[in-house]
């Protein structure tokens, strides 16, 4: 379905009909990003991690065939974070593909199929979470992960 109503030919004839399918529509977004019950507040009466849900949920309602992420929870309290990360884990669980950029190593080890370490622009190091994580090669990566890891 479009989101864009006045797009769509048969607007005028069905106008009340296209804006209600667009407000369900809506709603079943918001409500898998789980902020159903903010479906009417402002951005400006939401938490950081709800705006970025709401982003989320907006993205999804374009229907992509791949959703990409850059650094999802830069600047998000702990809690916030939390949210976030569940979203974009239960989106994996949904069949999504994704492209993720993160410092959240854990999180990127735990949901990731493929994981791509750059430094400096430059890939040095591509595999399962368990080649990076587990049995990394470069020493950028190396030393990244020791620093994450403390």
């Amino acid at each position: 379905m479009q989101l864009q109503a006045k797009n769509r030919p048969d607007y005028k004839k069905n106008k009340k009909k296209i804006l209600e399918e667009i407000d369900t529509l809506a709603r079943e977004y918001i409500d898998k990003v789980n902020l159903i019950d903010k479906v009417d507040n402002y951005p400006c009466q939401l938490s950081g991690g709800q705006q970025q849900r709401v982003a989320i949920a907006r993205a999804l309602a374009l229907n992509p065939k791949i959703l990409f992420f850059d650094e999802p929870t830069s600047a998000l309290d702990p809690e916030l974070t939390i949210e976030v990360l569940k979203v974009i884990k239960s989106l994996k669980n949904m069949g999504r593909t994704m492209v993720v950029v993160t410092h959240e190593m854990e999180f990127a080890r735990n949901v990731s199929d493929k994981v791509i370490f750059m430094a400096d622009g430059v890939i040095e190091e591509e595999g399962t979470p368990e080649e990076v994580f587990n049995n990394p090669k470069s020493e950028k990566t190396k030393a990244f992960l020791m620093k994450s890891y403390d």
